[in-house]
């Protein structure tokens, strides 16, 4: 298995076109089917389900889809270090990071140290806590940004010096708008949407109604990843979503941010992994991110 055709089968799978990923590579139409057909041969399976209208990866190319994309990640990866050896500073910085007040701390590290190294580039990616910690984990990030609760012990990380709030956001329109704080009594009548992540609950149900509630009591009518479309369904009134006060920030009179009472504070991390050698770029960017951090 060569590392071109694995380019040339990840090319076919983002673009769910033999046609529009030959564009892509600059190679012909036959060329690109041969070379998907002789990968197929090679592995046994069938990796694309082919209509008239779309080449779609079977559940075999969605497996190797993933794989592919570590692999060649990790390669990159490894020539940039390995060319890195003196002189202006060059590479990609690969950062994941949630939506949170302390993402800012990120880019405004990384515009710092662009203007003096402008070979430097970013690669940011956002996603929940769960999604930012599997990349990292599949060697897919150099840097992640996540919130409480996060077990820090298996990486190296650096805690930033800004935190969120816990609340929830109603319709501006909605009977809830009119609260200056959340309850565990009020939080139990709530139709709320919440978080999807998996790995870590952002609020502590039981702990902070003090065993007055729990989570199996809330009336949660969904779930979110990000809150850009959840934000729509908020400002109808038909639900509210439980989540921190930076992810509301969307500049709408449609919406409301009410605090918990008592009130949490969520804290955030960057994290990465142990004993992995870092390029000097990555090293600069810590460097000055630690800088803004103290």
């Amino acid at each position: 298995m060569e590392l071109r055709t694995l380019r040339y089968f990840l090319a076919v799978a983002r673009e769910e076109s033999m046609t529009e990923a030959a564009n892509v590579l600059h190679v012909t139409q036959p060329t690109l089917s041969r070379q998907i057909a002789e990968l197929e041969r090679e592995l046994g399976c069938t990796l694309f389900d082919r209509t008239n209208r779309a080449t779609m990866p079977t559940e075999d190319g969605m497996r190797l889809r993933q794989r592919a994309e570590e692999i060649l990640s990790l390669v990159d990866q490894t020539q940039d270090e390995l060319a890195d050896r003196g002189g202006s500073l060059s590479g990609t910085i690969r950062i994941g990071a949630g939506e949170t007040r302390a993402a800012h701390l990120l880019t405004d590290a990384f515009v710092e140290m662009h203007r003096v190294h402008p070979g430097v580039a970013i690669e940011l990616f956002t996603g929940n806590a769960d999604t930012v910690e599997e990349r990292l984990e599949r060697g897919l990030l150099d840097f992640a940004l996540v919130i409480e609760p996060v077990n820090v012990d298996k990486y190296e990380w650096l805690r930033m010096p800004e935190s969120d709030h816990s609340g929830v956001a109603v319709g501006a329109g909605s009977e809830w708008a009119r609260l200056d704080a959340v309850t565990p009594e009020v939080l139990a009548r709530m139709p709320l949407l919440v978080s999807s992540r998996t790995s870590n609950r952002t609020v502590d149900i039981g702990a902070w109604s003090g065993g007055a509630l729990r989570r199996e009591d809330l009336d949660v009518v969904g779930t979110f990843d990000l809150i850009g479309n959840a934000a729509l369904l908020v400002k109808t009134g038909e639900a509210c979503a439980l989540g921190i006060d930076h992810l509301f920030d969307l500049n709408s009179d449609e919406l409301r941010f009410i605090p918990l009472d008592p009130p949490i504070s969520i804290g955030s991390y960057v994290i990465w992994k142990k004993y992995r050698l870092r390029s000097r770029a990555c090293e600069e960017f810590l460097r000055r991110l630690r800088a803004r951090c103290e």
